[in-house]
């Protein structure tokens, strides 16, 4: 019985260990494997622990007929009190030799970046991210969903 409880409790503390950081993770799909430059896709993520830092990934999934050698997003913030912090963001989906990037698998390939490192807080609750599609096509086609991974990194380093 000792022997059981202590394979749990090992069992547990590893879960836990991996899963640390991570505080968010969500993924949007794309009808017909397609994003329309009026459809920003939004995700809420709830925030409480205003004393850490974080990172911000995008997650981007595509099939091997996706076009273009790169994706070109905005990112607007909105915080609990409406205020909005906007920046772009541009994946790069093939390198200069026209082969894509990420990790593949036959026709399918991921690619995640991180967007936003060390980032703070101000106050805790429910922030908004609104990513926009910053193309020059009103349709981009060949993705399959597109998300977001918020993690956990460190406590906030006290100014002096």
């Amino acid at each position: 019985m000792k022997k059981n409880g202590f394979i749990l409790f090992v069992g547990i503390f590893i879960f836990a260990a991996c899963s640390k950081g991570k505080i968010f993770e969500q993924r949007q799909e794309f009808p017909n494997y397609t994003w329309n430059r009026l459809k920003p896709l939004i995700f809420e993520i709830p925030i409480n622990d205003i004393k850490s830092e974080y990172n911000v990934h995008f997650t981007c999934r595509h099939i091997t007929q996706y076009p273009y050698d790169d994706l070109k997003t905005n990112l607007t913030i909105y915080s609990p009190e409406g205020e909005e912090r906007t920046t772009v963001h541009t994946f790069k989906v093939k390198d200069a030799e026209g082969k894509f990037l990420g990790e593949g698998a036959g026709d399918l390939w991921d690619l995640k970046l991180l967007v936003k490192e060390n980032m703070s807080f101000n106050k805790a609750g429910t922030y908004k991210f609104q990513i926009d599609n910053l193309m020059d096509y009103y349709d981009v086609v060949g993705l399959m969903d597109f998300g977001v991974i918020v993690e956990k990194v460190s406590p906030k380093k006290e100014k002096d």
